[in-house]
């Protein structure tokens, strides 16, 4: 594994994720596209991760793709495999479905600007905290280019139609408190307190049923895609299954007898 992704899991199963190259505001290149596949897919695989919280090292949370000259992200030719040259769903797809393929809830902490790719990494999060001093949008229309890391599929279902097609056309940066009241992030926190808070929050989410939480998010993934009829036969097939766990009886047992469940992921 990569050190461009900084990874660290506390006792209370909270994976914490942090982007990894400060010196260029944590622009994504190649590499650190498919270091943060491997953290979603190991974090998904592990018993002893509840949670994950995902930021970034420094002043940025990711400012978008590296365009340096060793970025695949700004190569214009070379030599260029019969498969890749094919490929309709290059890294950035591939990423977006490894946050949808997660079994952990994702949490993102906006520590600071989140442009372009950056962007749309934060919005395949679950849930979004938000530095009071950041800022964050889509830019793609500033650089003539379309947009990719499936902003164009969650942005629409987080904030409306209207308010999608205005980043999308205006490319605009909006501040915090912009972001809050369109309904980006669920909360603003000052910059100094921003990853104590999401932390915090995330060790309360880290502390509900493991085996449950997982059920419940594949329902919410699939909930954009599915007609109203399957939908609920996955809810009642997924809630069937919870019925039949340790923890779900560790639930009702503890609310009977009036105290925190402590559940075990069985």
């Amino acid at each position: 594994m990569t050190d461009l992704i900084r990874t660290e899991l506390d006792q209370h199963g909270v994976l914490l994720a942090t982007f990894n190259r400060p010196e260029v505001m944590n622009a994504i290149n190649g590499e650190m596209v498919t270091a943060l596949q491997e953290v979603l897919r190991d974090a998904s695989e592990s018993d002893d991760v509840r949670a994950m919280v995902l930021t970034g090292e420094g002043r940025a949370f990711c400012a978008g793709a590296d365009l340096s000259g060793n970025s695949p992200a700004s190569s214009g030719g070379g030599e260029t495999s019969r498969h890749r040259k094919l490929d309709r769903r290059g890294g950035s797809a591939q990423t977006v479905q490894a946050f949808a393929q997660c079994d952990v809830p994702v949490i993102g902490a906006i520590n600071g600007p989140a442009a372009g790719a950056g962007f749309g990494i934060a919005v395949c999060t679950d849930i979004r905290f938000m530095a009071a001093s950041a800022r964050m949008g889509t830019i793609f229309a500033k650089r003539g280019v379309a947009t990719d890391y499936g902003t164009t599929y969650w942005l629409p279902r987080i904030v409306g139609l209207q308010t999608a097609y205005h980043m999308l056309y205006t490319g605009e940066l909006l501040r915090a408190e912009e972001a809050l009241a369109a309904g980006l992030v669920y909360q603003v926190v000052p910059d100094e307190e921003l990853l104590a808070t999401t932390l915090e929050y995330a060790r309360v989410v880290a502390g509900g049923a493991p085996l449950a939480q997982t059920l419940v998010r594949r329902q919410v993934i699939r909930n954009q895609e599915l007609p109203m009829d399957e939908l609920l036969e996955l809810e009642w097939s997924s809630q069937t299954i919870a019925m039949g766990t340790d923890d779900a009886r560790e639930g009702f047992t503890a609310f009977a007898e009036k105290r925190s469940p402590e559940f075990k992921g069985h």
